[in-house]
């Protein structure tokens, strides 16, 4: 029987806490931006609280729960649009026409996100599931905030 000294506890310990601030750290800011972005929409046209998107960091229901979170945010967009403009909305050089009516911002890449995260535990795909995740939510995160800001300067 291998018996473990205290340095090598005291290591491993320092490991697992490093890798946690690693993963926790960003999506805790992630989290925050969602909350946000919640936040910044009127609240009759939100599909969901923002408190709520905490509910991710529950481990197992955080993975069903993410699919109802990126759903709801879109929506939620998709209504604050459609609540104080036309069914059309030209951006700001006049070219680029959008349509809320049919469309749902950031939920394209939003559920790509999701569906790498659940598919990491399938052998053979973890790490490619993981590294399409990764790539996915850095594009999703940078669009949600972009939405936000759209969001709060009223387009």
């Amino acid at each position: 029987m291998e018996q473990y000294s205290f340095s090598d506890v005291g290591f491993i310990f320092i490991f697992f806490a490093i890798v946690i601030a690693i993963v926790l750290i960003p999506a805790i800011f992630f989290l925050i931006t969602q909350q946000n972005t919640l936040k910044a929409i009127l609240p009759e046209n939100r599909t969901m609280n923002p408190g709520e998107v905490w509910l991710q960091l529950i481990p197992i229901f955080g993975w069903v729960w993410q699919f109802f979170v990126v759903a709801r945010i879109s929506d939620s967009i998709r209504n604050e649009y459609n609540s104080w403009a036309s069914d059309t909305i030209f951006s700001s050089e006049g070219r680029e026409q959008i349509n809320f009516t049919y469309t749902r911002p950031t939920y394209g890449i939003g559920l790509a996100m999701c569906i790498c995260n659940c598919c990491f535990i399938v052998p053979c795909l973890g790490y490619l599931a993981m590294l399409g995740a990764l790539v996915c939510w850095i594009i999703y995160w940078v669009q949600l905030a972009d939405w936000k800001g759209r969001v709060q300067r009223r387009f």
